[in-house]
């Protein structure tokens, strides 16, 4: 059958090359009936879809359709004005098909035709012919749009570039775009990098403050560069009112501004109030507003002493009102530390610190307390402030009997005729840990033996909070009968016991006295040895000057 369906296309070819348009069935002979000797009506095949006219855009799919009923063993052709592009008939093992044309783009669907991406060239006429006799055919015309590129256009819809609404409400946003072909529109937001949303509708529901901002809707389709249009959507809300900073620091004769931020749609009333709601006065202090950052502030030129105090930033409009408090002082600033945080000695330590005050600072308050022990408390006591020529005041205070290898935590605030400053950092150091080991001598002749008399008077009782204005007293000595050893700074403390105990001698104190002197004093005079020791030297050492200079 195959053999005699490609010498069926042959006669076609051959009888079209002679100029005989028709059917490739039809032969002109007049025993063309013998297919309805052979096929009655009812067994025949039919085209159920009427003839056609399709308009397709240059580019696109077309599916010509051709449906058939009862096909049987009949051949299927499909040609293209007198053009055969292909062959189709049903055998019992599955259909076969015969392409004559070589166009990629010419396929199938069952029995319709399919050409992918139609070319100005594809206009014509279209003919499914089934070989009945007569023939039975369907034709289609098919006519191709040459698409003419238009660039994109873009406006708001009814123009309107602002649109405001209450908060809470429902924001319809709308773009008018033409172009050919029809443009994609893309929605974005003033400082979101993401996309909003595609289309030429853009809707927001339930608006709130933070969805106030200038949207735009982008057109393109290839032709020409995309364009923009934009619409300013305002959510009226109220006021929202944040303070720059909730404390100014500043002193008498210094300038001084106070600042704050306020968002609300439509823009408010923004006025500034002393702490007794008396607005301040309009003559004397400059009110002045940053459009730019929505920033509100008050400028003092010379601040005077009656300034200090706190202010409130007002700001309201038909939808509410809000307001913050700003405080201006001339307290000093929070201390800052610029120790290191391990000390070089195992009982001492320097700590330095650093504070800004615009006027005379009058005391430290400081407070310690061992963090090794858990249950150790704070100890509190004072030192003296410090004056300086401008804002900026150092200081430092020397830690002694502190535990070797111990942390310590320390917080300081610096007081002025204005109030005491915040502590808003706690420090901590640690002291040197002797591994067990006493310190050289040498060390503790230079540290520990000879006192520093004017120490004493600065330095305050860290448990009392007394001041000690002398060093404790040495025992009386008769230094004109006592012959005085010469010491080499490298003897040890052996030797310096043994002369106290010879000095002492014969001037002892008797074993009742001393058990009465010991019991009364055990809990307030106990000594360290390494206290003895250094009470021992400082003995030997006033002898040895005394008897030099008498």
């Amino acid at each position: 059958m195959w053999m005699l369906s490609l010498c069926l296309v042959w006669i076609y070819g051959m009888r079209s090359s002679l100029g005989q348009v028709g059917s490739p069935w039809h032969t002109g002979a007049e025993n063309d009936y013998y297919y309805e000797q052979l096929h009655p009506d009812d067994d025949l095949p039919v085209i159920t879809t009427d003839e056609q006219q399709f308009a397709i855009n240059l580019g696109e799919l077309l599916v010509i359709p051709c449906p058939v009923h009862n096909l049987g063993d009949f051949t299927l052709v499909w040609r293209r004005g007198n053009q055969i592009l292909w062959v189709l008939q049903d055998r019992g093992e599955g259909p076969f098909i015969q392409a004559v044309s070589r166009d990629p783009r010419i396929n199938r669907n069952g029995t319709s035709l399919i050409i992918n991406g139609v070319l100005p060239d594809d206009e014509s006429i279209y003919t499914c012919e089934i070989s009945t006799s007569p023939p039975r055919s369907v034709s289609h015309t098919l006519k191709v749009k040459v698409i003419v590129a238009v660039p994109p256009t873009v406006y708001p819809a009814n123009n309107r570039t602002t649109m405001m609404i209450k908060m809470g409400g429902t924001a319809y946003l709308r773009c008018v775009v033409t172009g050919n072909p029809m443009p994609k529109v893309t929605w974005t937001k003033e400082g979101l990098a993401q996309p909003l949303g595609e289309g030429v509708n853009l809707t927001l529901t339930n608006a709130r403050a933070e969805d106030n901002g200038i949207y735009t809707c982008t057109a393109d389709n290839g032709a020409g560069d995309p364009v923009h249009a934009s619409i300013n959507l305002q959510v009226m809300h109220p006021p929202e009112v944040m303070a720059d900073k909730i404390e100014v620091y500043s002193g008498v004769s210094y300038d001084a501004t106070l600042a704050c931020f306020v968002n609300a749609t439509p823009r408010p009333q923004v006025k500034w109030y002393r702490e007794n709601g008396s607005p301040v006065d309009p003559l004397r202090l400059k009110v002045a507003y940053d459009t730019r950052n929505k920033k509100h502030s008050l400028q003092f030129d010379r601040v005077q002493k009656g300034d200090f105090g706190y202010y409130t930033c007002n700001a309201s409009n038909f939808m509410g009102n809000s307001s913050a408090l700003v405080r201006l002082t001339g307290r000093p600033k929070p201390v800052r530390f610029s120790s290191p945080k391990l000390g070089d000695k195992d009982t001492r330590y320097t700590l330095v610190w650093e504070v800004e005050s615009y006027s005379p600072v009058l005391a430290y308050n400081i407070a310690y307390r061992n963090e090794t022990d858990s249950n150790e408390k704070w100890v509190n006591f004072t030192v003296p402030g410090t004056t300086s020529s401008s804002m900026y005041h150092s200081k430092e205070h020397t830690f002694t009997e502190l535990e070797p290898g111990a942390s310590y935590y320390v917080q300081i605030s610096a007081r002025n005729e204005f109030g005491s400053s915040d502590i808003n950092e706690t420090f901590a150091f640690t002291t040197v840990d002797p591994v067990g080991t006493d310190p050289p001598d040498d060390l503790l002749h230079e540290e520990e033996v000879i006192p520093n008399t004017d120490q004493y008077q600065d330095v305050v009782s860290e448990v009392g909070g007394v001041i000690e204005s002398q060093a404790p007293p040495l025992p009386e000595v008769d230094i004109v009968t006592a012959q005085s050893p010469v010491i080499s700074p490298t003897d040890n403390l052996t030797e310096m016991e043994e002369i106290f105990q010879e000095i002492f001698k014969g001037n002892e104190i008797p074993p009742a006295e001393k058990a009465s002197v010991s019991d009364s004093t055990s809990e307030t005079f106990s000594l360290t040895p390494r206290e003895k020791r250094a009470q021992m030297v400082a003995l030997v050492t006033a002898i040895s000057l005394s008897s030099f200079f008498f």
